[in-house]
């Protein structure tokens, strides 16, 4: 496959992601999460924050695809704008991503319930009284479960 044509598709692509981004997270923040029963389009609200975040998640492969096809353009361009040489902008963008993988789980669990409200959860269920009896010793021993 020819470059320019590699080129064509990898930025059709990124644009019908990007288009698809902004749609889900328009309809995400029109649709509040307090609202239970109603759907759009058929999906629940929590469907759509799925959908959001795995196509964010394809944008940003996409996109670094595309800098990396570009990669002595980006490299030129920050040299002669920034002023950064190549060793200063490849250590900056692995500084970026080990910071980004640092954070983001913090981040992302920080809205999980805590581990007493998920035993309780259990109990409220039915679940078998072993079960909840090995969380909560796992709970009061601090061990992972």
């Amino acid at each position: 496959m020819k470059k320019t044509t590699r080129n064509l598709w990898i930025d059709i692509g990124m644009f019908i992601l990007l288009i698809a981004v902004v749609s889900t997270g328009i309809i995400l923040r029109e649709f509040p999460v307090d609202v239970t029963g109603y759907t759009v389009l058929g999906e629940p609200r929590k469907e759509w924050a799925d959908l959001h975040w795995v196509l964010s998640l394809a944008l940003m492969v996409i996109v670094s695809v595309h800098l990396l096809c570009h990669w002595g353009w980006t490299r030129m361009s920050v040299e002669r704008h920034l002023g950064v040489g190549p060793r200063a902008l490849a250590f900056t963008v692995i500084v970026l991503a080990v910071i980004s993988m640092i954070a983001a789980p913090v981040y992302l669990t920080k809205d999980l319930p805590d581990r007493k409200e998920v035993i309780g959860t259990c109990a409220d269920a039915g679940f078998p009284p072993e079960i909840v009896a090995f969380a909560e010793e796992a709970v009061d021993n601090r061990t992972s479960w």
